[in-house]
């Protein structure tokens, strides 16, 4: 075995590896030290625990899904960008299988809270480029939004029901996208 340093970079697409070809349940510190082809204690210098190294590689998938780190695509109407990212999520569980209905579940019963805040700063990132992109699409009418139903709690709902969606291999994008189009346009 190679006892070199490896990349923080390196050690995460390996975990992209690992999820991809046998699940995110295969990813722990010795199978991401073999597929590295560094020591153990090697992953450890980056990752202390097996949850960081978790969370890590959750985040970077998620980032993968949604091309995150290169450049996100510029939408001006926000049914566009829902539909954009179905597609997205579509193509993301062909990547990583069983993904969606696994990540939650992948961490300690002590590190649950821990790895559901890193979650949750994601996707709260996830809404407010929602939000933004919604807030500048010109073509929502004047009275889409009120009080009772600002932009803010309409990315929630959308949201929920977005996520909601992902472990339900036979839904679609089509119903969700008229009732953004019926709600904005």
């Amino acid at each position: 075995m190679n006892l070199t340093a490896t990349s923080e970079e390196a050690i995460i697409e390996a975990c992209q590896r690992i999820v991809k070809e046998k699940g995110l349940s295969a990813v722990n510190m010795r199978s991401v030290a073999a597929e590295c082809n560094v020591a153990v204690g090697s992953i450890y210098n980056y990752f202390p625990s097996k949850s960081d190294l978790l969370c890590a590689a959750i985040e970077s998938i998620w980032k993968d899904i949604f091309h995150i780190s290169g450049g996100n695509p510029r939408f001006v109407c926000f049914a566009d960008c829902l539909s954009w990212m179905y597609e997205s999520m579509k193509e993301g569980g062909r990547k990583y299988p069983e993904f969606f209905s696994m990540h939650a579940l992948s961490f300690a019963s002590e590190d649950k809270v821990r790895g559901r805040r890193r979650m949750e700063e994601y996707f709260t990132q996830l809404k407010e480029s929602l939000l933004e992109i919604l807030k500048k699409d010109s073509s929502v009418r004047e009275d889409a939004f009120n009080e009772c139903l600002t932009p803010e709690l309409f990315t929630d709902y959308i949201l929920m029901i977005f996520f909601s969606s992902l472990t339900d291999t036979q839904q679609n994008s089509a119903g969700l996208l008229e009732i953004v189009k019926r709600c904005l346009y």
